[in-house]
């Protein structure tokens, strides 16, 4: 009985792992020879309809081009099969159908895929190139990178979805794009508002709370003296000029369509998050407070944002 729990959490822990993908993981992309590599490694937004392009400021060898770009999907269909009565599913690396070519006049290497690209995370490696200068040093060493391509809403790029474990030990939480929004806020604010009236306005009003949010958790203790309140006030007074824009009631507030009881109880979802929450609120009260005045307090453009 022991050695079937010991190879059970054996293969349960090695799912795990394998459901964990390291997008900056890489391999010679660095060297000089390397002028750029698009996408760029650990990209987070890279687009479904890419080219993988890398830029050389030596000639190559045109030989060594040919099959020397392979991309794989790391994240592909789930293959699954049942051990002693449990289901078990093992990742399956998709190698993506291409062509290559070789512009010597600009030193490019291009890999074209033959399809758009799925949303998930690939693997590009570059291997067996060669300088067109013969001699010493001629071999490039391979170059391996990861990028990420996104599923795409109303033309805004969801992050892929954090582990709900990792997102929630740290007081931030994972922010993959560096956006300055926790992913899984980010997620449910894209979702949520996808197919409303008006999804593109409401979506980015709730993606400037979610800026705002993390602010309020990362430093609580100091929110006045650095004037965080500016923020709710800049987010506030942008929900209500969005709304003149689209010719609504601002009877109808702003805070109770968007930053509601909904929004707070996803944004401040665990113990930490929720007494970082209420100290900023303690470090706002007993403060008077100006009314301030925002000349663009959206943080996109509001003007030229289109339905």
């Amino acid at each position: 009985m022991k050695k079937f729990t010991g190879l059970l959490l054996f293969l349960v822990a090695g799912m795990l792992f394998a459901a964990t993908i390291d997008v900056t993981k890489s391999e010679g992309t660095d060297q000089s020879i390397i002028t750029s590599l698009t996408p760029a490694p650990a990209s987070p937004e890279a687009d479904a309809n890419t080219t993988i392009k890398a830029v050389f400021n030596e000639a190559l060898n045109p030989i060594s081009t040919m099959h020397s770009v392979i991309l794989k999907r790391l994240t592909g269909k789930k293959k699954k099969w049942g051990m002693f009565g449990f289901g078990i599913s093992r990742s399956k690396n998709k190698t993506i159908q291409g062509s290559v070519t070789y512009d010597q006049n600009e030193n490019t290497l291009r890999f074209t895929p033959d399809q758009p690209l799925e949303v998930g995370f690939y693997e590009v490696s570059i291997r067996h190139l060669m300088k067109m200068k013969p001699g010493m040093g001629m071999r490039i060493k391979p170059i391996v990178y990861r990028f990420y391509v996104p599923e795409v809403i109303n033309g805004f790029k969801l992050p892929p979805e954090p582990d709900e474990d990792k997102n929630n030990e740290t007081l931030l939480g994972i922010d993959f794009n560096h956006n300055g929004i926790r992913d899984d806020v980010e997620r449910w604010v894209i979702q949520k508002y996808a197919n409303s009236d008006y999804p593109k306005h409401k979506t980015e009003i709730g993606l400037q709370w979610g800026r705002v949010v993390q602010q309020i958790i990362q430093s609580p203790q100091t929110a006045y003296e650095d004037k965080k309140y500016l923020l709710i006030d800049k987010a506030l007074e942008c929900g209500y000029r969005t709304y003149e824009k689209l010719g609504e009631s601002l009877n109808y507030r702003i805070d109770n369509d968007i930053f509601n009881d909904e929004y707070v109880n996803k944004a401040f979802n665990t113990k930490e998050r929720i007494k970082a929450y209420y100290r900023f609120n303690g470090n706002m009260s007993g403060h008077v407070f100006d009314d301030p005045y925002f000349e663009k307090p959206c943080d996109f453009d509001l003007a030229g944002l289109k339905e």
